[in-house]
């Protein structure tokens, strides 16, 4: 399928559009995701420091408060003599004060002497090693598994002065904590709490399992923001390392934020420019066939001239006249187009002028040779030809003359009219009178020939301009045409009269009549008719009328039935309608 012009420059601008458009939110999406990532990395971080403070820090109050009771001189001898149920009634107050679990006292040799939930009683310390290499005279915090639950340690010296011990209080780290603390937090935030270990990772608590595996078995640095991507989308996330009480085993807690519900704040910006993306396309596209239909209009108006121009026609366009680059196109491509035309009729004019000649040598060839062959015989036999002879011979050649010279007449004349610089010597006059003139002029040859000659007389046709001198020749040949042409007995008629703010003349005959195919060129130099009246030293009569009334805007129009007659038309402009035509000039 072939698409116009203007379809092709309103796809064009639309395509345009779509692709500037297409870029724009790309690069917009990579901005606003460029920025989200980097706005997500900061507010990990700043929820990795807000969830070790929740923990840490609470850890961290519970062991000073801790070290305050122990300090205290009962409960110092509580533990000192006191036996196991003693001390693990000393430890529920203590627990209830600092609003903790779980407690366990443990004697220097790092034994559990009293637990709060008599589990761990007469056992050592599950995290013995550790305590052993720490310093015995500060408090510890750090996070360990104790009955496979995650637990959050706080352990105060007891001493006396000397070291008598260690009093531990655990708190819990379950789902519970996590889920307060996403709760409190402004972000989508998805926390994990899992344990690092030589034998395999093991997730302790997540609120996005899968996610915070995929975190946890990710290759990349922990110390950076990371990546991940899983069936249920993709996510962000940082490791947090938290104080561990074995050397075996670390644990770590999972911040995550999942890409998708970060960036739904951002979503009612896309869809908003998806929406202006839209009505830009539909204003483009409005915008281009608009423009399209304003570029296509003058190159349809362009077209069209050239089409008129080959028809003939070289008519300015409607473009002509403007300032900008079409108007001086269009400009262009009429003068162009005028000149292809004159150079056509420059060429046609002169193939004709070739043609005519080529024809008029030819004509002119007949009656010279004939003329040169009688004249010859005269010269060869002047002394033994007979009177009767030589006159004979010098009728013929005399004919020949007059055809010779009639030919050259008709010649001259139609060269005159033919010539580009001819031109008119209008004049008004009386029409009927010049008509009344030529008939009488030709009163006499159409007596001898038995012809009736009639000139209507109208005493009330107005004045007509036009040269009269070529009116008259225009009669005459008209005329003279008649004549030759009507058999004995016959008339004919000149006549004029209004017609349509002109005045019509007629010249009619009732003589043999001319054959319908000869009609449409009978005023053209190549119609069979002038090549056959050229051979009798004519032919060229009618172009000459034909060009007369063609210099004074009229047509000659033949009306011709054979055996009937023939009738020739031609009108001549009013002399005031010649005058206000030339005031307008």
């Amino acid at each position: 399928m072939t698409l116009s012009f203007q379809s092709r420059i309103a796809l064009l601008f639309a395509a345009l559009f779509v692709a500037v458009q297409a870029l724009t939110v790309v690069c917009i999406y990579l901005a606003v995701r460029d920025n989200l990532l980097r706005q997500l990395d900061q507010d990990l971080r700043y929820a990795e420091q807000a969830f070790r403070q929740l923990l840490v820090e609470r850890a961290e109050r519970v062991a000073g408060e801790t070290g305050l009771l122990v300090a205290d001189f009962g409960f110092r001898s509580t533990v000192t003599g006191g036996d196991p149920a003693t001390i693990a009634s000393a430890l529920e107050n203590l627990l209830l004060r600092v609003r903790a679990q779980r407690g366990m006292f443990i004697d220097p040799q790092f034994n559990v002497v009293a637990d709060s939930a008599g589990l761990w009683q007469g056992r050592p310390f599950p995290y013995a090693q550790t305590l052993a290499e720490a310093d015995a005279d500060r408090p510890l915090v750090w996070f360990g598994l104790l009955n496979d639950r995650l637990q959050e340690w706080a352990l105060v010296p007891v001493l006396a002065p000397l070291p008598m011990g260690w009093v531990a209080v655990a708190q819990a780290v379950d789902e519970q904590r996590i889920a307060r603390f996403r709760q409190n937090s402004l972000l989508p935030l998805h926390i994990g709490l899992a344990e690092l270990s030589t034998n395999g990772n093991r997730l302790l608590a997540g609120s996005a399992p899968e996610a915070a595996l995929a975190l946890l078995n990710n290759p990349a640095d922990r110390a950076l923001t990371a990546t991940v991507d899983t069936g249920q989308g993709r996510y962000l996330g940082r490791v947090l390392a938290l104080p561990a009480a074995g050397r075996a085993e670390g644990i770590v807690a999972l911040l995550q934020i999942k890409f998708t519900d970060a960036f739904a704040g951002y979503r009612h910006m896309l869809l908003l420019a998806a929406g202006v993306l839209l009505l830009g396309l539909l204003a483009t596209l409005f915008g281009s066939v608009v423009i399209a239909r304003n570029l296509s209009r003058p190159l349809r108006a362009l077209a069209g001239a050239g089409e008129r121009a080959v028809n003939g026609d070289f008519a300015a366009s409607s473009l002509t006249g403007r300032s900008d680059e079409l108007g001086r196109l269009a400009d262009t491509f009429v003068r162009a187009a005028q000149l292809a035309g004159q150079l056509g009729e420059l060429r046609q004019k002169d193939q004709e002028r070739r043609e005519l000649v080529a024809s008029v040598s030819h004509d002119l060839r007949t009656p010279l040779a004939a003329l040169r062959g009688f004249l010859e015989t005269m010269q060869r036999k002047a002394d033994t030809l007979p009177s009767d002879e030589q006159q004979h011979f010098l009728d013929t050649a005399l004919r020949q003359t007059e055809k010779v010279s009639r030919l050259a007449q008709e010649l001259f004349e139609l060269a005159k009219l033919e010539c580009d610089d001819a031109s008119l010597n209008p004049e008004s006059f009386n029409l009927a009178e010049l008509l009344q003139d030529v008939a009488q002029k030709y009163r006499l040859q159409a007596e001898q020939r038995g012809v009736s000659l009639q000139a209507e007389l109208r005493p009330d046709l107005p004045i007509v301009a036009a040269d009269i001198g070529l009116i008259e020749r225009l009669l005459t040949n008209l005329i003279d045409n008649a004549l030759r042409h009507t058999p004995k007995g016959g008339r004919v008629r000149l006549d004029a009269w209004p017609a349509r703010g002109r005045v019509a003349v007629a010249v009619g005959d009732t003589g043999i009549g001319i054959s319908p195919e000869y009609l449409p060129t009978l005023c053209d130099w190549d119609s069979p008719l002038a090549r056959r009246a050229r051979a009798d030293g004519g032919g060229f009569g009618l172009i000459v009328v034909g060009k007369i009334a063609q210099l004074h805007g009229s047509r000659l129009q033949v009306e011709s039935t054979l055996g009937v007659g023939s009738e020739f038309r031609f009108d001549l402009p009013l002399a005031d309608s010649a005058r206000a035509a030339g005031g307008s000039r």
